[in-house]
């Protein structure tokens, strides 16, 4: 696998290790990380339940880091536990992420694996949680373009569980809260 030489150096210091493909995980992670959007944005569009910008914030965050996960994954590696923040950096920097985009989702990775597990999550704002399903609705196709995924090609299916509220469009893959117009 031909990497660029920033993957290398993160491998020679430690903070990610060389490994085997794993046959269709790349895939894998790009349809997680449409399915955390898809939910992300109808969240913050206002579904009929109760929504916390927590929830909204967690479900990008999440979707965000399945995009990193593809891109490791495409190059042939994995992080170790040291590596977490400097491997979401590298892949960001792939993507193109600008500075404040950049600064939002270090400050959203911090936020979410600093203190959650230690502490609760610190109040969000809705427009913090905002913020991550913007990035994460830019850049997914980036990855999806790096990683050779083209296009999204999967939907959410029959076999998916739309929250309770929200209802599922077989024919787009689309969720949205019970007794609107879904969007095409």
């Amino acid at each position: 696998m031909q990497r660029p030489v920033e993957y290398e150096n993160l491998i020679q210091r430690r903070a990610l290790e060389q490994v085997s493909p794993t046959p269709g995980a790349v895939g894998g992670f790009v349809r997680n990380a449409e399915a955390f959007l898809a939910l992300a944005k109808t969240l913050l569009a206002g579904a009929p339940v109760k929504t916390h910008p927590m929830q909204i914030f967690t479900n990008a965050y999440e979707g965000y880091h399945q995009v990193v996960q593809a891109v490791l994954e495409h190059y042939e590696v994995r992080t170790k536990e040291a590596g977490r923040a400097m491997a979401i950096a590298r892949v960001s920097a792939d993507l193109q992420l600008s500075t404040p985009e950049m600064s939002a989702v270090l400050r959203a990775h911090e936020r979410r694996n600093d203190t959650c597990y230690r502490s609760p999550l610190p109040p969000l704002s809705k427009a913090e949680a905002s913020t991550m399903v913007t990035i994460l609705e830019k850049y997914l196709p980036a990855a999806r373009a790096l990683t050779g995924e083209g296009a999204c090609q999967s939907r959410l299916t029959n076999d998916y569980e739309a929250p309770r509220g929200l209802v599922l469009h077989p024919d787009s893959g689309a969720l949205s809260a019970v007794g609107t117009q879904r969007s095409r």
